[in-house]
């Protein structure tokens, strides 16, 4: 018996193009917005919980991608290894061990592949997130830095107890990061405080960064005696705070020691103590041109903090809210003396809403255009709360536009810039476009409008254009007045339609732009 001939391999052919041109491709392939200085320090709201919660899952989705790519071959092991370990993800004991080994390796010039220059000199962005079961060896965890020269951003998530065995040695490992590292977060998972011995060191590792942008420390505050020094922020532009002790003192000697702070994100707590956070905003409120209000655990405690920031931050521009719901915004039913003459209030919201709630928010904005003349941009900052709104609530935009609430003088815009005005235009049309792809046999294909007489709920529907060069695809469009339950209805009677295969809905995407408020 003659056994079948083996089919020979022919070895794949990638695309002769220069080097550059495949890093270029790696870089969008993977890319996550705002991940890595300085576009992350354009979007000081992504600091802290926003970014564990919506952005760690698509830097984890990225590294995989990554992983994927440097197992091609050996061509796109040495192109795609540089983005491979650009921001690092580490999540468990195995992350820890295996990486240190790796990055020791290549350091010493004795790597799996011969001739690479050390892995770490590509690291700006590491991320760690334990889960409750991990033990880790703190020793291991901190030499991870020492090869890692370049790191510009440093984000962990830890419970009080882990940061009281990997704080000490990861803050004296960061020493060696010290002229390169930007921005310092350090997430707490639970509500206990750190020992005022494991702060004191944390203190030590500030003073030592002379490029640090962004610091999130939730007990920062919490210093053996109450104290924060100037010297501990001289170049800090964003300052995120949790909690405060109950007596603060000052050191007067220091107030001749020139700050970059501009910027305080607050968590708010669940107890206000007035007098020490008095004494804050006395003390550095004049520095403050933006603060951030994160309530969602509270929302009732807004209106506690907005008259104290009204009253000590004189050069306050900037204001975002963190909320559960557009009705828990109560700065539009605050008296206009406790609203802080701002340009610009960012709004975030953590759950999807509901009609009533969007009809809420334009309420709010109709409020804000009488009382607050200086301000001139609201923004959206979650994607879903803006795709929902445009996609199910597009008429409470139109009516604002309408009646001349929102437009160039006073903008609303979304989580990327946009203006929300523009989605009204032609480029960003809201009629409803549909792909219908029709039998061969189908007598919609000689005579396309003929399809809105196929049943009463077609009426309104429009033959728009072919779809390219398929000539058994047509796209039809349901004008934008229609309500949203009419236009599933037209989908529902299309896929009923005799002669009609396949009915798609057409979603355009949108330019993203950076922020630019």
């Amino acid at each position: 018996m003659q056994l079948p001939r083996a089919r020979s391999i022919v070895p794949a052919q990638l695309p002769h193009l220069p080097p550059e041109i495949w890093d270029q491709i790696l870089d969008v392939a993977t890319y996550v917005p705002y991940s890595l200085a300085p576009e992350i320090m354009e979007r000081s709201c992504l600091i802290g919980h926003p970014y564990n919660s919506e952005c760690r899952a698509a830097l984890w989705s990225a590294l995989l991608t990554k992983g994927t790519i440097v197992r091609v071959c050996k061509q796109w092991w040495y192109i795609a290894i540089r983005h491979l370990y650009r921001a690092i993800y580490i999540r468990d004991a195995r992350d820890v061990l295996s990486l240190r080994n790796t990055l020791e390796k290549y350091a010493d010039g004795n790597g799996t592949v011969a001739g690479v220059e050390p892995l770490g000199l590509w690291t700006q962005r590491v991320d760690i997130v334990f889960d409750d079961t991990s033990t880790v060896d703190e020793e291991s965890l901190a030499g991870i830095f020492g090869f890692l020269p370049n790191l510009a951003v440093f984000s962990g998530t830890f419970s009080s107890t882990d940061s009281i065995t990997c704080l000490q040695p990861t803050v004296i490992a960061l020493l060696d990061c010290a002229p390169s590292l930007r921005v310092f977060d350090w997430s707490i998972s639970d509500d206990n405080a750190l020992e005022p011995r494991i702060v004191r060191r944390f203190e030590a590792l500030v003073k030592d960064l002379p490029q640090l942008h962004t610091l999130n420390f939730p007990s920062l505050l919490q210093l053996a005696d109450g104290t924060i020094t100037n010297s501990t922020l001289t170049s800090v532009h964003t300052l995120c705070l949790r909690d405060l002790v109950r007596e603060v003192r000052w050191r007067e000697e220091e107030d001749r020691i020139r700050l970059n702070l501009r910027e305080l994100v607050l968590y708010a707590p669940p107890r206000w103590q007035e007098l020490s956070w008095r004494g804050f905003f006395r003390h550095y409120g004049p520095y403050f041109t933006s603060v951030q209000l994160r309530a969602i655990s509270d929302p009732g405690l807004i209106p506690v903090y907005l008259p104290v920031v009204n009253q000590m931050c004189p050069n306050l521009r900037r204001l975002t809210l963190f909320v559960p719901s557009f009705s828990d915004i109560p700065i539009w039913g605050t008296p206009a003396s406790g609203i802080p003459p701002i340009e610009y209030l960012g709004l975030s919201v953590r759950r999807l809403q509901c009609r009533s709630m969007y009809e809420t928010l334009f309420s709010c904005l109709a409020a804000l255009k009488e009382e607050l003349p200086t301000l001139h941009v609201v923004q959206l900052l979650d994607r879903q709360t803006v795709e929902d709104l445009l996609k199910y609530n597009l008429p409470l935009v139109s009516h604002a536009v309408e009646q001349g609430l929102i437009g160039d003088a006073f903008r609303l815009v979304d989580h990327d810039g946009n203006l929300l005005s523009d989605s009204l235009s032609p480029a960003y049309s809201s009629d409803m476009e549909l792909a219908v792809t029709l039998a061969g046999t189908s007598s919609f294909l000689s005579n396309p409008s003929s399809i809105a007489h196929a049943h009463p709920a077609l009426h309104d529907l429009q033959y728009s254009r072919q779809a390219g060069e398929l000539n058994d695809v047509l796209v039809f469009t349901v004008p934008s007045a229609s309500d949203p339950a009419v236009k599933q209805e037209v989908v529902q009677v299309l896929q009923g339609l005799e002669g009609i295969i396949r009915v798609v809905e057409l979603v355009p995407r949108r330019r993203a732009k950076r922020d630019e408020f």
